[in-house]
């Protein structure tokens, strides 16, 4: 009686790599061009493969050394991208032992030396195939040296050598190497595409899975298709019965699906209570408190996506209702349930308990589920009289960093009715217009002349005492610079035409214009402050100050908008300075 060894099991990842460019998934644009450069006879010598881990390049690598090589079954065929897998090089080359057919592994091979047996080799005619092919996976890996060696085979190979790169890391790899090769980024699969190759592949194992499952598993993948297929597996040994989400997410330590979607829902719905409940639940189970907000994001994106008008094509049928019940929040709570769930994500790899920091992120999203969205709060504001002129000022209140009213800046835009304010000439005037006659034109000159940098010094150091044509007497504040008064009498002199006589003056003069303009503005925001309209707002946000005051030209300029939602995006701020025009 003679033993039989049972043969050995191959796992899915390598029972199911692709044997033809048409069963390669998710990487149309890659087999279209290469299928183009082969009808077209436009193939390159040298091409570099990268992308993340899993998702074919070494497959991609082999196939195209199969279709270069294939003589098909008659023996008569020529260069294809549909290897037959028939003749003696498709087999060999499948395989792993053609002779004209090298697969590296840069890891391991990273010297000079090993560059300089490639180059060597390189130099002899293919012993049976139409092209000797060099594979070398992972080609960041090679040395400094060892990339250099190979610069000038690289570049001018013979005719029937033909270089493949694959690489994880192209950011690595020389630029010298990457001029000499055709570059092809593969993509991720997605998630929707990845889950029904993995129902594909259950049908011909006979392996029970349900919808939910197969797509936990994708989204787990991140992309990946070796990722997806060795999760598959490993929730194949798991049961001998029918796969479910439940039994994949205890296998991930990630919440089952329904569980995150009923975290969120009553979290959103201001239920703390439910909320906590269904994470204790989830908790218990061995989910990881991290992958329950990854989890919770990715349902608040899905709702938004379809709040926003997006497509549902990735959703599976058994999430189109509960996330379309959320998308029914509306984009503006949705956004600030991202903002406090992302903040909490980064928040639980700091907190000594990620539990503790998880319930207290459920309460904080459940706590502000109630509070009024920004356009909420506009509408509750009374409206401005239909009988008053157009607004001349708009003013933006923000709350000060101590105010504890939210947990993220409200920012709010009203209008106001026209308020006199002292004018500031700032306007430019025209060189030879006549002699200035006050220190703003002198500044205005200036810029109009391209000297910003003496218009800034007299706008901050310089006092008027008086002003005569060609006589200018001033007082200097702050740190002017010694040379001053006899730049801006060099200047006037050059810019008018006549000789000019700067003098200082030991009197008091009057004020600096910037500190003209910067009490113009406080008087301007102290009338606004108490009109009507902004006092209720300084009112309901406790601490906060008016920071711009604009005009509706300046406001329309900067892309102010209320959107349907009451969402306010306004134009930024200079610095921490107010920006006014009369």
């Amino acid at each position: 009686m003679t033993d039989t060894a049972k043969p050995a099991y191959r796992v899915l990842a390598r029972k199911y790599r692709p044997d033809t460019f048409s069963e390669l998934i998710g990487q149309d644009a890659l087999v279209r061009t290469l299928g183009n450069a082969l009808s077209l006879g436009r193939l390159a010598h040298a091409f570099v493969l990268t992308g993340v881990r899993g998702i074919g390049k070494t497959s991609t690598a082999r196939l195209l050394a199969k279709g270069l090589n294939c003589i098909g079954a008659d023996g008569n065929g020529d260069a294809t991208l549909e290897p037959c897998g028939q003749c003696e090089p498709c087999k060999s080359i499948a395989a792993g032992r053609h002779v004209d057919v090298l697969e590296i592994d840069a890891a391991s091979h990273t010297g000079v030396d090993d560059a300089r047996e490639i180059i060597e080799g390189v130099g002899y005619r293919p012993v049976s195939a139409r092209y000797k092919i060099y594979i070398i996976d992972e080609v960041h890996m090679m040395s400094k040296s060892a990339f250099n060696a190979l610069l000038k085979t690289l570049e001018e190979p013979p005719d029937a050598v033909k270089f493949i790169f694959a690489t994880t890391e192209i950011r690595k790899v020389p630029v010298t190497i990457l001029s000499r090769c055709q570059r092809y980024d593969l993509r991720r699969v997605p998630a929707a595409m990845l889950a029904g190759h993995l129902g594909m592949i259950c049908q011909r194992e006979s392996i029970a899975a349900d919808e939910d499952a197969l797509a936990a598993i994708a989204r787990a993948a991140e992309g990946s298709v070796r990722d997806a297929l060795s999760l598959l597996d490993q929730a194949a040994a798991m049961t001998a019965d029918k796969l479910t989400n439940d039994m994949v997410a205890d296998m991930l330590g990630r919440p089952g699906r329904r569980e995150s979607q009923t975290v969120l829902t009553a979290a959103l719905a201001g239920d703390a209570p439910s909320a906590l409940a269904a994470f204790n639940i989830a908790y218990s189970r061995g989910a990881e408190p991290e992958m329950l907000v990854t989890d919770l994001l990715d349902l608040i994106h899905l709702a938004s996506m379809q709040a926003a008008g997006g497509s549902d094509d990735a959703l599976i049928e058994s999430e189109r209702e509960i996330i379309a019940g959320l998308a029914e929040s509306g984009i503006a709570r949705l956004g600030r349930a991202w903002q406090l769930l992302l903040k909490g994500h980064g928040e639980l790899g700091q907190a000594p308990n990620p539990a503790a920091a998880c319930e207290m992120l459920i309460i904080r999203l459940a706590h502000t589920a109630h509070m009024p969205t920004p356009g909420e709060l506009m509408q509750k504001l009374p409206k401005t009289s239909p009988s008053s002129p157009p607004s001349a000022s708009l003013a933006t209140a923000t709350p000060a960093p101590s105010t504890p009213v939210a947990s993220a800046p409200v920012t709010s835009s009203v209008e106001t009715a026209p308020i006199e304010t002292a004018e500031i000439a700032t306007a430019p005037i025209e060189t030879g217009a006549g002699m200035p006659s006050s220190l703003a034109e002198i500044v205005a000159l200036a810029e109009t002349n391209g000297e910003m940098l003496l218009a800034a010094r007299i706008r901050n150091h310089v006092k008027l005492v008086s002003l005569k044509p060609g006589n200018l007497q001033i007082g200097l504040v702050g740190a002017a610079p010694d040379q001053l008064a006899g730049d801006i009498a060099r200047y006037l002199s050059q810019w008018t035409g006549q000789r000019w006589l700067v003098s200082l003056s030991e009197s008091a003069g009057s004020q600096t214009l910037a500190e003209e303009q910067r009490d113009a503005h406080e008087k301007l925001r102290d009338t606004i402050a108490i009109e009507p309209l902004v006092a209720q707002i300084l009112d309901i946000f406790p601490g906060a100050s008016i920071d711009e005051i604009k005009n509706p030209e300046a406001t329309d300029a900067a892309g102010t908008l209320v959107d349907d939602n009451g969402l306010l995006e306004a134009g930024q701020n200079n610095d921490d300075d107010e920006e006014m025009s009369g």
